[in-house]
């Protein structure tokens, strides 16, 4: 049984200068493969979309997945000092947003959601190779 999720931005864009640059895209957790695929085989529906910055494209993609699966939104600028910051939101098979966390230069925390959810925010930063220094996820032991 498979259900249609959300209005996801995906993007990929540049300031006018080159300073800023920001990066979205979706992945999902496929239970049964248990891994991290990128969206292009679970595009349900793609319309294009205004980017924030000047320079670059942006879609907006609906996405059909089956029961037990998530699906991982992550958003990503980097600004003129070379700062950067995003975040990372894991929904459920139904559309709900199980899971936020923050990241800020090499630091991740969680932001919204039960701990339950940090080992999948873990294998991604992982499998992506995004550079973390410090997790405040919620799952370390005390």
């Amino acid at each position: 049984m498979s259900s249609v999720v959300g209005e996801f931005q995906v993007e990929s864009s540049k300031s006018k200068s080159g300073k800023h640059v920001l990066y979205s895209n979706v992945y999902v957790y496929s239970r049964a493969a248990s891994r991290i695929l990128p969206c292009d085989k679970y595009v349900a529906s793609s319309t294009e979309a205004k980017p924030v910055y000047v320079r670059g494209r942006a879609k907006r993609v609906s996405l059909r997945v089956e029961k037990g699966d998530f699906v991982i939104y992550v958003w990503m600028v980097r600004n003129y000092l070379k700062r950067v910051k995003g975040y990372i939101l894991l929904f459920n098979h139904s559309g709900e947003l199980v899971y936020k966390a923050k990241y800020v230069d090499g630091s991740l925390r969680r932001s919204v959601g039960s701990p339950v959810y940090a080992w999948l925010v873990r294998l991604f930063v992982e499998q992506l190779k995004i550079p973390v220094r410090e997790t405040r996820l919620g799952d370390e032991s005390a």
